[in-house]
Parts: C-alpha cells; structure tokens; sequence
C-alpha cells in the first residue's frame, strides 16, 4: 500500500488530481492491489477503478491465474 502512494505521489504534477497512468502500469498495480491481503474487497475496488480513471485511451485487464 505506500508503495502504492509513493507512485501516486511522483506521478502527480502541480494539481494533485491531475496525473495519468499507462496501461501497463495500471495492470501492474491492479495486480499488487488483488494481491495485497491488508485490503478488503470494496477497498481494492476502489483503488483500482480509481487507477483504472487515470488511464488514458483503452486498456484491457491482464488476465491472472491458469489457463
């Protein structure tokens, strides 16, 4: 998790809520977030869709687990 806030905090410019996020970066944080066992369900919701806000153009999940 402050892994987490540390990256939004150097992604941030001058206004805080304007920054954006790539897909591969959003997918790599999306994992660590599903994988983060201090956060509940609706928690890692959130994170994620929030990330998901900051990435600009489209973005398909990398798809986790077995084939």
């Amino acid at each position: 998790m402050q892994g987490l806030v540390l990256m939004a905090l150097l992604l941030t410019e001058h206004h805080p809520s304007h920054w954006e996020m790539s897909c591969p970066e959003w997918n790599k944080n999306r994992i660590e977030i599903l994988s983060d066992e201090n956060l509940d369900s609706d928690a890692k919701e959130y994170l994620i869709d929030y990330f998901y806000s900051k990435v600009s153009g489209d973005c398909e999940p990398f798809i986790i687990g077995r084939k």
